[in-house]
């Protein structure tokens, strides 16, 4: 019987992995933009959409493997709706023109950087350190307000901007899951301190 309490904590972020492959895929594609400013704009295209895509598939299965043990799993359902679509989108319309894919990705970058700041928030009532990932979805919110406002920014602007973007959700993405890893293997810490004790 005093297991369950600790099995339940451990099963309800049992995908908090899913939130590090996002992470990691953001910041390897913020990096490849970075290194290849010269690259067709049709290939960021294909790379940004499907980025989106897996990324929202992967806060899909993430939100449904968890929706009757987190609270606010709604979230994550949101935002992984939100990231297939523009990744399909993207996908559906490969010949997007300069001025039109960064209204797409401004959008969904917005969508993504304010549940960062909600999930920031939240981790706030739990007293854990909030800061780093409540300033990167602020910068990551400014950031795309610009795509958003000059969309019609072009050459290495636009790619820069784009690349600082990919990153800071990946930096997010991977700070927020290490917080859910920690939360995950704190009922085992606590199990083996109570055994130790008694």
């Amino acid at each position: 019987m005093t297991n369950k309490p600790f099995k339940t904590i451990q099963k309800a972020l049992s995908y908090w992995y899913l939130l590090t492959i996002i992470g990691v895929l953001f910041i390897l594609l913020g990096i490849y933009v970075f290194s290849t400013p010269l690259a067709s704009y049709l290939v960021l295209a294909t790379l940004f959409s499907l980025s989106f895509l897996a990324s929202g598939l992967s806060e899909l299965t993430f939100a449904y493997g968890n929706r009757k043990q987190l609270d606010h799993w709604g979230w994550f359902l949101a935002s992984g709706l939100v990231s297939t679509m523009v990744g399909v989108l993207l996908l559906t319309n490969p010949a997007l023109s300069m001025v039109t894919l960064p209204l797409y990705v401004g959008f969904g970058v917005l969508f993504k950087s304010i549940v960062g700041i909600s999930f920031a928030l939240s981790l706030k009532d739990h007293g854990d350190e909030y800061q780093s990932l409540l300033w990167l979805g602020i910068g990551g919110v400014i950031l795309s307000f610009i795509l958003i406002w000059n969309p019609g920014i072009i050459g290495m602007t636009l790619v820069t901007i784009t690349a600082l973007i990919f990153i800071l959700l990946g930096v997010v993405a991977v700070l927020f899951s290490l917080k859910l890893k920690k939360l995950h293997d704190l009922p085992g810490k606590i199990k083996d301190k109570l055994e130790n004790q008694s």
